[in-house]
């Protein structure tokens, strides 16, 4: 089983928590208290700060995705319209307005066919 950071952090402040309780008996034995302290209190602020970090980076993503969709959308909006003012300023049936309504639909003919449908498999007929 893997811990997650909420429960790595309450480890490293629970050691901290028995290492303050029981300095006195722990300072009997080989184990240095006030260097594995030092160590332990780095350790979780640096992983504190880090997860800090890592979560205002997730709400900074987020945010800037949908700031992203929103530009992207405004974007294709704009760029249709004016396609349909250049047709509307040309004639609308004219070879012109042709190539200017093409502009729009390139976007997905030069290489991305996946929201088009698939075309049907041809089946031969059996001879008999």
């Amino acid at each position: 089983m893997s811990a997650t950071q909420t429960e790595i952090v309450g480890l490293g402040e629970s050691v901290l928590e028995q290492l303050n309780k029981e300095v006195a008996v722990l300072s009997k034995g080989p184990i240095n208290v006030p260097v594995a302290k030092a160590e332990l209190e780095i350790a979780v602020e640096e992983a504190k700060a880090a997860n800090a970090l890592q979560e205002s980076l997730k709400h900074q993503l987020a945010s800037a995705t949908e700031l992203t969709v929103a530009k992207m959308k405004r974007a294709y909006n704009v760029a249709s319209g004016t396609i349909d003012m250049m047709m509307a300023s040309v004639d609308k049936t004219s070879v012109t307005a042709k190539v200017f309504q093409r502009l729009r639909s390139k976007i997905r003919m030069a290489g991305d066919q996946t929201t088009a449908e698939p075309l049907p498999v041809p089946v031969q007929e059996a001879t008999q």
